[in-house]
């Protein structure tokens, strides 16, 4: 009897096979319309979904399952998710979510697991889309993938041309050209060419003189502007100007991302400026790139005083969102990216609640890494004492006198029930006495840092998806599986925060150099050899020279030993950096037949026309107008108010929780999460800002005013003047002409024009764009 039930049992199963026509033929009839008409929103490739990383369009789908194992286990309704979830036996995987199946589609799901689960005769199995998160599939892409291979010394082919022979940058660009059928354009006039290298290398405008200099100088043109190179590197300016560039992928900000509740202000980090300053000091005495990684992740951890600005470097980690304590997860999320995105480009935290869906990034290896942050105590804010006070910083005694007299009269905050202010020996309002250390120049300076904790996280826990409640299998600290194999287990007695800083800049790292080196190169050119310069993974793009990158990374690690300088010198040297942007297809055959064929310009054929970042825009007017503060370091100021400061644009204080409309118009990025670029775009209340900004009217009053325009005998002898103070150009006889007939009418009518002539120049685009 047993053995006639086995094989009444073993021949239905047969008849059921998924290739079976009688299992498909049920299928199709019985199962798939529930499936279209309830699952498939989210579980098919057709409409793009794979929710808990289960699809219900193919026998695969069910069979493997999905995050939470195998939703259906053909002959066992007891075993299979699937039948549970539409039963609604419990209310956390009940299916459909927002309403019950009717009970004959339940019946009909029941007897099809009763028969075998068969699937369609023409079954999709493994499509490219079902693969998303199979790990071992995607390890077996990147094994070819080019981000993840060694950088290799490359030597590019040489020409004839002496002007394309001359670096190797030009030599690697020009092979692109000669395969993608595009010629050149010429070398930028020297006007525009001073202009370029002082706003890219220091973020300002050249004096009259000094674009006066350059056009005159009779050397030939590359000792020209290698002269002008050296001279930039070493203003205090270049580190200021590059910094931004940094800050953005830091995702630098003075406030935490939430308000207080009990006095609707943001919670202040009052040392935030620290960072700032280290990183632009970093960038003047060109610090190694690869110390300048190892101390934004472990400067406590390396021989460096207490007292030294190193250990403001913290600040990348200490300076980011979700400060509160109830956003742990959150600010530890936030650690792990700006971390592998910022120094990598390697996308980690969509690992957090389940395998990376399209790289190579196991859960298990986010929570290796959750391990090493979840290691250090990152003190509030307003725990003063608990950052180090750093030599060097402190205001005048004046300011340090007036400072103390202001703290003193902070009076003690009233007691609260449920209040959260800090214990101290006295207890002052938070808010107030944070204030006056974001803004006193006499207040303390500290750096705001991050503390190994006492008892490290040696043995992170896996999350099941995401929820810290469900804890699943305990794991070792390493490093990522992809970069290392072995998955060599960081030091046990610390955070392991050395260790990870060790990796990811030792020379034999795959990526990041070549992230470095391709963010350097997108400031100076215009566009990145790789588009999506924080994701380097299997779904960003890939390079438009990658033998030029390749050469770029190793020659930065192995020639330059990581020096920023040395690398903008090379790149900036390159015919390539100097070629003319201002080319139309009436500017020949050549230029038309370029622009049909790559109106891009990912070949580098031309330059880049570019926008100024609102720092470098409202600096320039600074400049010209003779306002400019050029105290380096210090405190954020505030850039927008009434009573605005005269101080460089990286000084302004920022945010991070209601970022300002100006900034926000002008494509500043959002500071919650680390930032790749800035977007590009032209809105309406650009042009509103330079039409009535207080501060763009006040510059075009200051240079109508001035003593040297006011000097000026004829109108045309002062349009000339604005122009060189403004253009560093002499105008065309048609732009004095048309101005004059302009200031004449305004003449007649008793009006002052001359401030709304500066003012049009001002936000004209020849000085909001770059050339």
């Amino acid at each position: 009897m047993i053995v006639a039930m086995v094989f009444v049992m073993s021949a239905s199963f047969v008849s059921a096979n998924p290739n079976g026509k009688s299992g498909a033929e049920y299928f199709e009839r019985h199962i798939r319309p529930i499936f279209a008409a309830h699952c498939y929103t989210c579980h098919s490739e057709e409409e793009g979904e794979q929710k808990g990383g289960l699809l219900l369009d193919r026998a695969s789908g069910w069979l493997d399952g999905g995050d939470s194992g195998k939703a259906v286990i053909p002959g066992d309704l007891a075993g299979s998710i699937l039948i549970s979830a539409v039963r609604r036996d419990d209310e956390d995987i009940a299916m459909p979510p927002k309403k019950a199946l009717p009970e004959d589609l339940v019946k009909k799901l029941e007897e099809w697991v009763r028969r075998g689960a068969p699937g369609p005769a023409e079954d999709m199995g493994e499509t490219e889309f079902s693969l998303l998160g199979d790990q071992e599939h995607l390890f077996g892409v990147a094994e070819d993938h080019w981000a993840f291979q060694p950088v290799e010394k490359k030597e590019p082919p040489k020409y004839d041309d002496p002007f394309w022979n001359r670096t190797r940058i030009d030599r690697f660009v020009r092979e692109k050209h000669l395969e993608n059928g595009v010629e050149p354009a010429p070398i930028a006039r020297p006007q525009t060419l001073i202009r370029r290298l002082h706003f890219d290398l220091v973020g300002l405008p050249p004096t009259p003189e000094e674009v006066d200099a350059f056009v005159n100088d009779e050397r030939p043109m590359p000792m020209r502007v290698r002269a002008v190179v050296d001279d930039l590197l070493e203003r205090p300016a270049f580190g200021e100007h590059w910094a931004r560039m940094w800050l953005d992928v830091a995702r630098y900000a003075d406030t935490d991302n939430v308000y207080r509740f009990d006095s609707q202000t943001p919670y202040y980090y009052p040392y935030a400026f620290a960072f700032r300053n280290y990183v632009i000091a970093a960038f003047n005495e060109d610090k190694p790139v690869d110390q300048f990684i190892r101390e934004q992740l472990a400067a406590d951890l390396l021989d460096v005083p207490e007292d030294s600005l190193e250990q403001a470097a913290l600040g990348f980690l200490a300076v980011g969102p979700h400060h509160r304590g109830n956003a742990k997860h959150d600010m530890i999320d936030d650690m792990i990216d700006v971390t592998t995105r910022g120094f990598m480009g390697v996308t980690v935290s969509c690992a957090r609640c389940h395998d990376h869906k399209f790289e190579p990034i196991p859960t298990a290896d986010y929570y290796s890494l959750y391990g090493v942050f979840a290691s250090v105590e990152r003190p509030n804010p307003w725990e003063f004492e608990k950052f180090p006070s750093l030599e060097g910083f402190d205001g005048s005694k004046k300011e340090q006198a007036d400072y103390e007299k202001q703290r003193a009269a902070l009076k003690p905050a009233k007691e609260k029930k449920n209040s959260n202010l800090p214990q101290g020996d006295v207890k002052l309002a938070q808010v107030e006495l944070s204030q006056l250390h974001v803004s006193h120049d006499g207040a303390p300076v500290r750096a705001m840092v991050v503390k190994e904790a006492k008892n490290p996280m040696v043995q992170p826990m896996v999350f099941e998806r995401g929820d810290a409640a469900q804890k699943g299998e305990r794991l070792k600290r390493h490093f990522l599986s992809i970069l290392d194999p072995s998955k060599k287990e960081f030091d046990r007695k610390s955070s392991g925060r050395l260790d990870l800083a060790t990796h990811i800049t030792r020379p034999d790292n795959p990526l990041t150099a070549r992230v470095f080196v391709n963010r350097t190169w997108g400031e100076l050119l215009g566009s990145h050899l790789v588009g999506t310069p924080s994701d380097f993974g299997l779904q960003g793009e890939r390079p438009t020279h990658p033998e030029l990158l390749d050469h770029l990374a190793w020659r930065f690690v192995h020639e330059q030993n990581w020096s920023l300088k040395k690398l903008v010198r090379s790149i900036v040297d390159s015919r390539t950096y100097q070629l003319r942007s201002d080319v139309s297809e009436k500017s020949g055959a050549a230029m038309a037949s370029n622009i049909a064929a790559d109106l891009e310009n990912r070949w580098l054929w031309r330059g880049n026309r570019k926008p100024l970042s609102i720092e470098q825009l409202r600096d320039s007017m600074l400049m010209v107008a003779g306002t400019l503060d050029d105290q380096l370091y210090g405190r954020s100021v505030e850039l927008w108010t009434d009573d605005y400061s005269h101080r460089r644009g990286v000084y302004g204080f920022v945010n991070r929780f209601n970022l300002d409309p100006t900034l926000r118009a002008f494509n500043f990025p959002s500071p919650n999460q680390t930032q790749a670029v800035r977007p590009e775009s032209t809105v309406p209340q650009q042009a509103l800002f330079l039409m009535n900004s207080p501060i763009v009217i006040d510059q075009a009053k200051v240079l109508a005013n001035s003593k040297e325009f006011i000097a000026k005998k004829t109108n045309e002898e002062r349009i000339a003047w604005l122009f060189r103070q403004i253009y560093q150009r002499t105008p065309h006889p048609i732009e004095v002409n048309r101005i004059g007939v302009f200031i004449e009418k305004h003449v007649r009518e008793k009006a002052d024009a001359w401030p709304l002539v500066a003012q049009s120049l001002l936000m004209s685009n020849e000085f909001i764009y770059l050339d």
